[in-house]
C-alpha cells in the first residue's frame, strides 16, 4: 500500500487539483440535509441529539445548515447517535470510480502525516464496505 500511494502521489503532483469554496459550501449543506433528515426520521429534537454528542442545539442547527464543519471522529459521533452507518449520513457524490476518489483524496492528504492518512484511508474504507453492504 505504501508504494502504491507514493507512486499515487508523485504521478498527481503534477495535476493536483482544489476543491472550491462553493463545492465545500455545497457539500456540507447536502451533509446538513442528510443529517436533519434522519434525526428527524429518528424523532429526535435538535435538542436531543444535541445531549447526545456534546453539542449545543445551535451547533447542531449550524450543522444541519451547512454552516458548520465537522471533524472526522465527530462525524463518526453522529452517526452513532443517530443509530446509522456513517455512510447513511454522507451525500452522493458524482459518479467516480474508486480508485479516482482515492488519488483525489491521496492528493488533498498528501502534506498530513502518515498515521493521520492511514485513518483517513480506513475510515473511508470502513464507509464503503457500509455503502456496499446497504446496496446488497
Amino acid at each position: 500500500m505504501q508504494a502504491k500511494s507514493i507512486a499515487l502521489l508523485e504521478e498527481a503532483a503534477s495535476d493536483v487539483t482544489s476543491v472550491s469554496d462553493a463545492d465545500l459550501r455545497g457539500f456540507y449543506a447536502r451533509l446538513g440535509r442528510n443529517i436533519r433528515s434522519i434525526r428527524v426520521g429518528a424523532g429526535l429534537s435538535q435538542a436531543s441529539l444535541a445531549k447526545r454528542i456534546g453539542f449545543t442545539r445551535a451547533s447542531v442547527s449550524n450543522l444541519e445548515a451547512g454552516r458548520q464543519r465537522i471533524a472526522l471522529h465527530l462525524f463518526v459521533q453522529i452517526a452513532q447517535a443517530l443509530d446509522v452507518e456513517p455512510s447513511r449520513l454522507l451525500p452522493s457524490l458524482p459518479s467516480q470510480s474508486e480508485p479516482d476518489v482515492l488519488e483525489d483524496l491521496q492528493q488533498h492528504i498528501v502534506h498530513v502525516p502518515e498515521s493521520a492518512q492511514d485513518f483517513v484511508f480506513r475510515a473511508v474504507a470502513q464507509l464503503v464496505a457500509g455503502q456496499r453492504r446497504e446496496e446488497q
